[in-house]
C-alpha cells in the first residue's frame, strides 16, 4: 500500500535543518510512503489513554512521531530516541 505524507510544519523543518537530519529525513519519508515495514523504519505503535499513535526512526538517536489515517501520514514529532 502507497501511504501519501502531508507536509511537515516549518518548525519541524528547521529542527530538522538544525540538526543535520534533512537528508536522513528525506531517506525515511521514502520509505514510509513506500512500506511502512522496511527494517530501518522500525514503525511501532504508541497507545496512550485512546489515542494512538506511530513511532518510527530517522537514524539511531532521533525518532518521529505520527499519526496515521488511512493511507495519510500526519508527522507531529521528532525527537531523541525514547529508547
Amino acid at each position: 500500500m502507497k501511504y501519501k505524507i502531508r507536509p511537515i510544519k516549518p518548525r519541524l523543518s528547521e529542527y530538522l535543518d538544525k540538526l543535520g537530519l534533512f537528508k536522513k529525513w528525506e531517506k525515511a519519508r521514502i520509505f514510509l510512503e513506500n512500506d511502512l515495514s522496511h527494517p530501518s523504519l522500525n514503525f511501532e505503535k504508541i497507545i496512550l489513554k485512546s489515542a494512538i499513535f506511530y513511532s518510527f526512526r530517522v537514524d539511531k538517536k532521533y525518532r518521529g512521531i505520527c499519526i496515521l489515517d488511512k493511507n495519510i501520514i500526519e508527522i507531529i514529532l521528532f525527537t531523541n530516541h525514547y529508547k
